[in-house]
Protein backbone atom coordinates (compact mmCIF):
# COMPACT_ATOMS: atom_id res chain seq x y z
CA UNK A 1 0.00 0.00 0.00
CA UNK A 2 1.26 3.47 -0.87
CA UNK A 3 0.11 6.62 0.94
CA UNK A 4 0.87 10.08 -0.34
CA UNK A 5 0.45 13.21 1.70
CA UNK A 6 -0.04 16.31 -0.34
CA UNK A 7 -0.15 19.75 1.11
CA UNK A 8 1.87 22.40 2.72
CA UNK A 9 3.47 21.82 6.10
CA UNK A 10 3.83 24.88 8.28
CA UNK A 11 7.48 25.73 8.81
CA UNK A 12 8.80 26.91 12.15
CA UNK A 13 10.31 30.37 12.01
CA UNK A 14 14.04 30.39 11.44
CA UNK A 15 16.11 30.80 14.58
CA UNK A 16 18.76 33.49 14.70
CA UNK A 17 22.34 32.27 14.51
CA UNK A 18 23.90 31.42 17.89
CA UNK A 19 25.93 34.08 19.58
CA UNK A 20 29.53 33.00 20.15
CA UNK A 21 31.31 34.93 22.85
CA UNK A 22 34.87 35.78 22.09
CA UNK A 23 37.60 35.86 24.69
CA UNK A 24 39.34 39.16 25.12
CA UNK A 25 43.06 39.29 25.69
CA UNK A 26 42.45 40.52 29.24
CA UNK A 27 40.23 37.60 30.26
CA UNK A 28 41.86 35.16 32.66
CA UNK A 29 42.04 31.59 31.40
CA UNK A 30 40.04 29.07 33.40
CA UNK A 31 41.93 27.73 36.38
CA UNK A 32 43.16 24.17 36.03
CA UNK A 33 44.27 24.08 39.66
CA UNK A 34 43.19 21.27 41.96
CA UNK A 35 43.13 21.17 45.78
CA UNK A 36 42.54 18.21 48.10
CA UNK A 37 42.32 18.07 51.90
CA UNK A 38 43.09 15.10 54.12
CA UNK A 39 41.04 14.56 56.21
CA UNK A 40 37.92 16.12 54.66
CA UNK A 41 36.31 16.59 58.08
CA UNK A 42 37.59 17.41 61.54
CA UNK A 43 37.48 19.60 64.62
CA UNK A 44 38.39 23.24 65.10
CA UNK A 45 42.07 23.38 66.03
CA UNK A 46 42.75 20.14 64.16
CA UNK A 47 45.33 19.63 61.45
CA UNK A 48 44.48 19.27 57.76
CA UNK A 49 47.04 18.32 55.10
CA UNK A 50 46.62 20.03 51.74
CA UNK A 51 47.84 18.82 48.35
CA UNK A 52 47.40 20.53 45.01
CA UNK A 53 48.44 20.79 41.39
CA UNK A 54 48.07 23.22 38.50
CA UNK A 55 49.66 26.22 40.21
CA UNK A 56 52.43 28.42 38.78
CA UNK A 57 55.86 26.78 38.98
CA UNK A 58 57.68 27.95 42.12
CA UNK A 59 54.69 30.19 42.93
CA UNK A 60 53.69 31.11 46.45
CA UNK A 61 50.37 29.44 47.33
CA UNK A 62 48.27 30.98 50.12
CA UNK A 63 45.79 28.79 52.02
CA UNK A 64 42.53 30.07 53.50
CA UNK A 65 39.88 28.48 55.67
CA UNK A 66 36.51 30.12 55.00
CA UNK A 67 38.38 33.24 53.86
CA UNK A 68 40.81 33.38 56.82
CA UNK A 69 44.48 32.88 55.98
CA UNK A 70 45.84 29.71 57.60
CA UNK A 71 49.18 29.19 55.87
CA UNK A 72 51.19 29.14 52.67
CA UNK A 73 53.73 27.13 50.73
CA UNK A 74 55.72 27.28 47.50
CA UNK A 75 54.71 25.10 44.57
CA UNK A 76 57.41 22.93 43.03
CA UNK A 77 58.85 23.18 39.50
CA UNK A 78 55.68 21.71 37.96
CA UNK A 79 53.18 23.64 40.13
CA UNK A 80 52.45 21.00 42.78
CA UNK A 81 52.58 20.78 46.56
CA UNK A 82 51.80 17.84 48.82
CA UNK A 83 50.76 17.18 52.41
CA UNK A 84 51.19 20.77 53.62
CA UNK A 85 49.86 20.94 57.20
CA UNK A 86 47.49 23.76 58.22
CA UNK A 87 45.26 24.16 61.29
CA UNK A 88 41.52 24.69 61.29
CA UNK A 89 41.09 27.97 63.20
CA UNK A 90 39.92 27.49 66.82
CA UNK A 91 37.46 30.35 66.30
CA UNK A 92 35.24 28.00 64.26
CA UNK A 93 34.75 25.75 67.32
CA UNK A 94 31.34 27.26 68.05
CA UNK A 95 29.99 26.17 64.66
CA UNK A 96 27.42 23.38 64.62
CA UNK A 97 28.73 19.90 63.81
CA UNK A 98 28.24 19.18 60.13
CA UNK A 99 28.80 22.78 59.05
CA UNK A 100 30.61 22.85 55.72
CA UNK A 101 33.39 25.34 55.13
CA UNK A 102 35.69 26.03 52.19
CA UNK A 103 39.44 25.64 52.15
CA UNK A 104 41.10 27.64 49.38
CA UNK A 105 44.54 27.74 47.78
CA UNK A 106 45.52 30.74 45.66
CA UNK A 107 48.63 31.73 43.73
CA UNK A 108 48.14 34.95 41.77
CA UNK A 109 45.15 34.46 39.47
CA UNK A 110 45.14 30.67 39.97
CA UNK A 111 42.96 29.23 42.71
CA UNK A 112 41.05 26.14 43.77
CA UNK A 113 38.77 25.22 46.66
CA UNK A 114 37.76 22.09 48.48
CA UNK A 115 35.03 21.51 51.08
CA UNK A 116 35.73 20.72 54.74
CA UNK A 117 33.11 19.62 57.28
CA UNK A 118 33.47 20.58 60.90
CA UNK A 119 32.91 17.84 63.47
CA UNK A 120 32.99 17.75 67.28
Amino acid sequence: MFLAVVGCAEQAPALPPPVIAGMSSTAAPPSAAHLAAQPVAGQAGGEVRLSGAGYPAHGRVVFTFHGRRVGDTTADAVGRFAEVPVRVPDSFGDSAPGTQFTIGATSGPVSAETPFVLTR
